[in-house]
């Protein structure tokens, strides 16, 4: 009876260290995750000082320059003209050539809309993760380069480890709403300083606020 009662608590003190130990580990990578967030504060920061000056090597991030407007001419209007003299016959194949330029001009303005385009985030985003010292930032849940997400959902197993950049727009004095928070996007224009609110998605996926920024 010794013997199985050591046994017993052996076997207790065993499990309750490899819980631990695996408690220990979730928590590191949280750790690790907010310093992702932390280490990406710090360095919008840093740019933040410096990209509106004229002789800022950061082109892609450089402010004081809008993004130039694409010219987009109007979609042209399909009418079917008929007159009591002669009638117009569109052929099948004609019909479906038209809906496949049409389906294929919608996907590409949809690309462009993502585009990183100079004076804009998607640029800034392009180089930050591509050539700064940022670059080989690791997700510690995933062992890859973490994602921007537009939020943190509990419900979504898929999301620890991500980061959140959100932009904040002030409302009018008196609103009930005092700022209008919407996810950061690549079309987004980056010529004006911007307010930034960083968050990133603990293990639960659930938000973990780091730092609210000028950009």
């Amino acid at each position: 009876m010794d013997w199985i009662f050591i046994l017993i608590v052996l076997s207790v003190l065993s499990s309750v260290g490899i819980l631990g130990h695996d408690a220990y580990l979730e928590a590191m990578k949280t750790e690790v995750t907010k310093k992702n967030g932390e280490d990406l504060a710090a360095w919008l920061t840093k740019t933040s000082a410096q990209r509106f000056k004229h002789q800022n090597a950061l082109a892609e991030c450089m402010g004081g320059k809008a993004p130039v407007a694409e010219l987009i001419p109007p979609d042209s209007d399909i009418t079917a003209m008929q007159s009591t003299d002669s009638t117009v016959v569109v052929s099948e194949e004609t019909r479906t050539a038209e809906a496949d330029k049409i389906v294929v001009d919608a996907d590409d303005k949809l690309a462009n809309v993502n585009e990183a385009k100079p004076g804009t985030w998607g640029a800034c985003f392009e180089y930050l993760m591509t050539k700064s010292e940022l670059k080989d930032m690791i997700n510690p849940f995933t062992n890859e380069a973490p994602e921007f997400v537009a939020a943190c959902i509990p419900s979504d197993g898929n999301l620890p480890g991500n980061i959140v950049i959100e932009k904040l727009i002030p409302t009018p004095p008196g609103s009930a709403v005092p700022v209008i928070n919407s996810q950061l996007i690549n079309s987004d224009p980056i010529d004006q300083k911007l307010q930034l609110r960083i968050s990133v998605c603990d293990k639960g996926s659930y938000a973990i606020k780091i730092a609210e920024l000028e950009f």
